[in-house]
């Protein structure tokens, strides 16, 4: 096949109408396509409701800590009384973890989440009982 066969014919890119009158969109129809009311507002993610008040004023620390863990932001918190077994521990991380959508795990006696997560435990410890203070930068 010679090279002149092979020659394709070049599509016009650019066009003598204004670019924002033409959308690739124009010939498509909304005909057969059921009717879905578009969402309002976007309301905040609301967390997942502690079943029960655990802590009784108790004051916990709740830091955002970046150091030591390769550039990856991790929320601690820390200060829980001894009178919560491990098994109420436990079941108040994997709630916390659920709610978040985040992972976590115990690391001695500190709980520690992934990410920046600060304002939304916050809120939850408080809810639970206990008396959080945003410790740290």
């Amino acid at each position: 096949m010679s090279k002149s066969t092979r020659q394709k014919k070049k599509i016009a890119t650019t066009s003598q109408e204004s670019d924002l009158e033409n959308s690739p969109f124009s010939i498509l129809d909304a005909k057969g396509l059921p009717d879905v009311p578009l969402p309002q507002s976007t309301s905040p993610r609301v967390l997942g409701k502690p079943k029960s008040k655990l802590g009784q004023g108790e004051r916990l620390e709740i830091r955002r800590e970046k150091s030591g863990r390769g550039g990856k932001t991790v929320t601690t918190v820390l200060g829980f009384p001894t009178y919560l077994g491990e098994a109420k521990k436990s079941k108040m991380l994997k709630t916390l973890k659920t709610s978040l959508g985040t992972g976590g795990t115990w690391n001695g006696k500190v709980m520690e989440l992934q990410g920046d997560r600060r304002d939304e435990v916050f809120q939850w410890f408080m809810e639970s009982g206990f008396t959080p203070v945003l410790a740290g930068g």
